[in-house]
């Protein structure tokens, strides 16, 4: 019986220390095979990825915050997305015309210093982790993207349509990363967030979301092509229920039930 009882209690030991497989996460890229342009990836022509539902919008600070903005028109409103086909997807705002050459950026041509950003919404809770871009001109200097996730109180403050970047990301996390050459027109960006959110903005450096060291400003334009992000393969993010470790929890079942059979043969013993 002992020798039962001590195998088991070493096999629940062994398995206390095992990997929990719920908190498992599992990579997946999202190319633009199909768009859904919301803010809601549940409603309208739904796109998903592996059980996630993810939408695409556009935003920009290119409307006038107060009467007489000194035209830096520092409020974030929505914006068009442009796709351009073979290279990604871009960002036209208020006050630019279309055409092919469109690009996610933080010039106009009218001088103007906006800030060009896509939001990638998703159903559950997702750590982004890398981005990919089809064009990107680092021949003519560095290029920096600036990234950002945010919560409830970010998302009201972007799709509310009265606020500036600094008030948006005021409670979200973010940073800001140079993108990498990795052949051709391809570039990519690999980011160390750990963190998990429904929703992240990507767009043109912006040193409000941090800085980098040695990047240039207002220089930075190109078209996004895809992102990977990662999730929990089990537990909900949005979950804040303690999950219960089964492997940990045998082993103490194991544990006492040894203490309590070397109980036994004691009160035996003291009873012959």
């Amino acid at each position: 019986m002992f020798r039962i009882l001590l195998s088991c209690l070493l096999l629940c030991a062994g398995s206390a220390w095992a990997t929990d497989s719920s908190l498992a996460e599992h990579s997946y890229s999202y190319d633009f095979d199909e768009v859904n342009v919301n803010v809601d990836p549940t409603i309208g022509n739904v796109v998903n990825v592996n059980g996630v539902s993810v939408s695409i919008s556009g935003w920009a600070d290119s409307a006038q915050l107060v009467h007489g903005d000194s035209g830096q028109f520092d409020r974030v409103i929505s914006a068009n997305l442009q796709e351009v086909p073979g290279y990604g997807w871009a960002v036209r705002n208020s006050y630019e015309d279309e055409n092919w050459h469109q690009t996610v950026d933080n010039t106009s041509s009218k001088g103007w210093q906006d800030y060009d950003f896509i939001l990638f919404s998703f159903s559950s809770a997702v750590t982004l982790t890398n981005i990919d871009f089809g064009w990107a001109p680092t021949q003519e200097g560095s290029q920096e993207v600036s990234v950002a996730a945010l919560g409830t109180s970010g998302l009201n403050a972007l799709t509310g349509q009265q606020s500036t970047w600094s008030n948006i990301i005021a409670d979200a996390l973010s940073s800001s990363y140079s993108l990498t050459h990795i052949g051709n027109n391809q570039h990519t960006t690999e980011l160390n967030f750990t963190e998990t959110a429904r929703y992240w903005l990507v767009g043109a450096y912006n040193t409000v979301f941090g800085s980098v060291t040695g990047g240039s400003t207002f220089n930075d334009r190109y078209k996004i092509s895809g992102i990977n992000f990662t999730k929990p393969s089990v537990l909900d993010p949005d979950d804040n229920s303690t999950p219960v470790n089964a492997p940990g929890t045998l082993a103490i079942m194991c544990l006492s039930l040894f203490i309590f059979a070397l109980k036994r043969k004691k009160v035996s013993r003291l009873t012959v």
